[in-house]
Formats: structure tokens, C-alpha cells, sequence
């Protein structure tokens, strides 16, 4: 007869283990989105709510044209490296898709940087600059193969390290309205200390093997990411792509307090984050086993789900404190304090989104259903953006039925599959 403490011994660690690896992956993620959010409060504190609105405007097209050089090969690298023909070889899947996305950025710098340098105004072109430099550093950031690896402490040390070093050139270059050309190049300075010590703790650990490109990956790799990367542009147009069509076509007071109320909700993903990417690793494994899969990604949704709603109503009761401070007192636009509010109450919409979306549909390998899904949202949010160009609150009203029209269809999508393979 089993000793019932020699069973439960191992249950105990495996616990502990995934415990302290959710620690990590939270403190990498407070660390990630706390930049963001003391960006918006240095910026928007110093160089008041126009400028401000022009620095928006910037890191919201920079974090939109990432997502043509991310091209959806995180996802797919984690994917890659438990996958059965790559677990051996890790390193050989990090390669392959650091040289994928240089090429990218190489492409999207070409073909961004002479428009920006001929539509904007000349006083903005180092703005445009620092833009492109940001867009190289981010095509070589390697947080996501330390992750697929569950080296989550040293994802939060990267993290830690470059966020602190880019809060500390923030704050001492970015005093005065006519510093808002510091702010594009801090925020840029940040992802290239990650890439840069994310890259030195690979080599420390001895993670990096030889330098090998492998074609034939290399074209397997851009075949996923062209299904996947359409879906995640749909999905950031309906941010960051939000945020760059109010700075077109609406007063830059009111582009910036949509970029301070996203700000804000990015700080609340920041603690449910963790969850997510945890959860997707674990998904990643489970899917030789469908039911099992299913089972923990049912458990996962009713968790991130009460997580969510909670942080959503906390940061929406006090969304008037929180722009107060963002703005101070004397300056602080009525605008931000109902998007801010509106825009928190988004938060368990958008975790379902991202975990039926993103996550399990490419997964099961249905990329083209998440991009379709994808596409037919952000076209949701753009309509409803310009229908709703005159109201106040119109870009948190969009983006709440862009993100609640995604998740439905991505959950009724994945009920079907559950479906099916309950049945074989």
C-alpha cells in the first residue's frame, strides 16, 4: 500500500515549482508593463497633454509596426521548441527566428522611416530615428525563448535590469515640454538593454549553440507567421492602431488620454499576464492529450476570468485618482477620466480574447480562423471609432465591442473543436 506523504511529496514540488515560476513571470511582468505606465505619468506630467499626445503618437505606431516584426513567431517559437522535431535543439529555433524578424525590421524601417520623414514635421525627424532604432533592438529581444525554456527567473531579471535603467534615463532626460524627443529616445533606449542583457545571460548560461540557419525552418516559420501575423495586426490596430488614427484625425489631448487610459489597463494585464504565459507553456504540452488540454484551459479561463474582474472594477472606481496623478491636478483632460474608466472594464474581455484567440487557435492550429476572427474585429472598432470620432468615450466603446466580438466567436470556434474531439 503507497504511502499517501510519498505521493503527495511530489504533487507538493511540482506546486511549488509552477508557484515560484508564476512569481518570476509576475515580477518580469510588473517590470515589462511598469515602464509603459511611468512613460505616459513622466511624459504626460513634464511635457503636458499636446505634446504628450505627439509622444503618443509615436509609441503607438512603433508598437503597432512591431507587430509586423514579431510576426507571430513568439507564439509559434514556443511551439517550435516543444515541438518533437526541435525539443533537442532549441537553440537551432532561437536563431532562426532572430534572423526572421531582423529581416523584417530591416524591411519595415525601409519602407516607414522616408514617409515619416516626409509627411511629419522636420522638427519631429529624431523622433523617426529613434523609432527605427527601437524597431532593430526589438527584432532581437529573446524574452520569449527564455520563457519557452521556463527560465522565468532570468526573464525577470532582464527585465528588472532594463526597466529600471530606462525609468532612471527617463526621469532624468525628460523634464520640460521641449524634451519630447528624449522621451522617443528612452523608450527606445529600454528594449535594447533587454535585448542586450537577455542575450549576455543566454551566453552565461551557455543556452546559444553555433549560429545555424536552417531554410527549410526558416520558410516553415514564415508560412505560420503569415497566417497568424494578419490576426495580431487586427488585433493591435484596435489598440495601438486606435491611438495613431485619433492622432490623424482628432485632437492630440484627446489622443493622449486614450494612450494613458490603454497605459492603464496595460498596467492591469501586467498581473494577469503571468497566468497567460504560463498557462500557454502548459497548454503547449498538454496538446498530445486534447481532453487534458481542454480541461486545463477550461480551469485557466474561470481563473483568469475572476482575476480580471476584479482588477478591472478596482482600477475603474478609481479611475479619477489615477488620472489625477497621471495628469496632475491643474491639467488632467475630462477625457481621460471616463476612458480611463471605460477602457479598465475591457480587461476581462480582452484576457478571453487573448486566451481563445491567440493562444488556443493557433494551438489547435486553426491560424486562419483566429486571423479571420481577427480581421472582422478590428473592422468592428475602426467603424465604430469613426462613427463615434465626436463622443468623448467613443474609442472605449469601440474597443469594448472589437475585444467582446473576438473572444465570443474565438470561444464558440473552440467549443466545436472540444466538440469533435470529445467525440473521436
Amino acid at each position: 500500500m503507497s504511502n499517501p506523504s510519498r505521493v503527495s511529496a511530489p504533487l507538493l514540488v511540482r506546486f511549488s515549482d509552477t508557484g515560484a515560476k508564476v512569481v518570476a513571470l509576475g515580477v518580469a511582468q510588473c517590470a515589462v508593463y511598469s515602464f509603459p505606465v511611468v512613460f505616459a505619468v513622466v511624459c504626460a506630467r513634464n511635457l503636458g497633454p499636446a505634446p504628450y499626445g505627439v509622444v503618443a503618437f509615436y509609441t503607438a505606431l512603433t508598437s503597432f509596426l512591431c507587430m509586423f516584426i514579431e510576426f507571430g513567431f513568439d507564439s509559434i517559437g514556443v511551439r517550435e521548441v516543444h515541438s518533437s522535431h526541435w525539443r533537442d535543439r532549441p537553440a537551432q529555433v532561437l536563431w532562426n527566428i532572430t534572423l526572421a524578424k531582423l529581416l523584417i525590421a530591416l524591411l519595415t524601417c525601409t519602407l516607414a522611416l522616408p514617409i515619416l520623414l516626409a509627411t511629419r514635421s522636420p522638427s519631429e525627424s529624431s523622433m523617426s530615428w529613434a523609432m527605427a532604432v527601437y524597431m532593430l533592438a526589438f527584432a532581437l529581444e529573446p524574452g520569449w525563448y527564455l520563457r519557452s525554456l521556463e527560465l522565468m527567473w532570468s526573464a525577470a531579471l532582464v527585465a528588472l535590469v532594463s526597466r529600471g535603467a530606462g525609468i532612471a534615463v527617463l526621469v532624468a532626460t525628460v523634464a520640460a515640454p521641449e524634451d519630447l524627443t528624449m522621451a522617443m529616445w528612452a523608450y527606445a533606449f529600454v528594449v535594447w538593454a533587454s535585448a542586450i542583457v537577455g542575450w549576455l545571460l543566454m551566453h552565461r548560461f551557455r543556452l546559444l549553440k553555433p549560429p545555424h540557419v536552417d531554410v527549410s525552418q526558416l520558410r516553415a516559420l514564415f508560412r505560420s507567421g503569415a497566417a497568424i501575423v494578419l490576426g495580431n495586426l487586427s488585433g493591435a490596430s484596435i489598440t495601438s492602431g486606435g491611438v495613431v488614427v485619433l492622432g490623424a484625425i482628432a485632437d492630440p489631448v484627446l489622443t493622449g488620454a486614450a494612450n494613458i487610459a490603454l497605459r492603464i489597463r496595460t498596467a492591469g494585464l501586467a498581473i494577469l499576464v503571468p497566468l497567460g504565459q504560463l498557462g500557454y507553456i502548459r497548454l503547449s504540452r498538454l496538446m498530445a492529450d486534447r481532453r487534458a488540454a481542454v480541461r486545463f484551459g477550461r480551469s485557466l479561463f474561470y481563473l483568469l476570468m475572476v482575476c480580471s474582474a476584479a482588477i478591472a472594477l478596482l482600477i475603474s472606481s478609481h479611475a479619477g485618482s489615477i488620472v489625477t496623478f497621471a495628469y496632475g491636478s491643474a491639467q488632467a483632460p475630462s477625457a481621460a477620466f471616463m476612458l480611463t474608466s471605460l477602457v479598465a472594464l475591457t480587461l476581462p474581455v480582452c484576457m478571453a480574447e487573448a486566451l481563445f484567440g491567440m493562444q488556443c487557435l493557433t494551438l489547435f492550429r486553426k491560424e486562419r480562423v483566429y486571423v479571420a476572427i481577427a480581421m472582422v474585429g478590428a473592422a468592428i472598432f475602426f467603424g465604430l471609432l469613426l462613427a463615434l470620432r465626436d463622443i468623448p468615450a467613443g474609442f472605449g466603446w469601440a474597443l469594448l465591442a472589437a475585444d467582446a466580438s473576438v473572444a465570443v466567436a474565438a470561444g464558440l470556434v473552440l467549443r466545436g473543436l472540444a466538440r469533435s474531439d470529445a467525440r473521436a
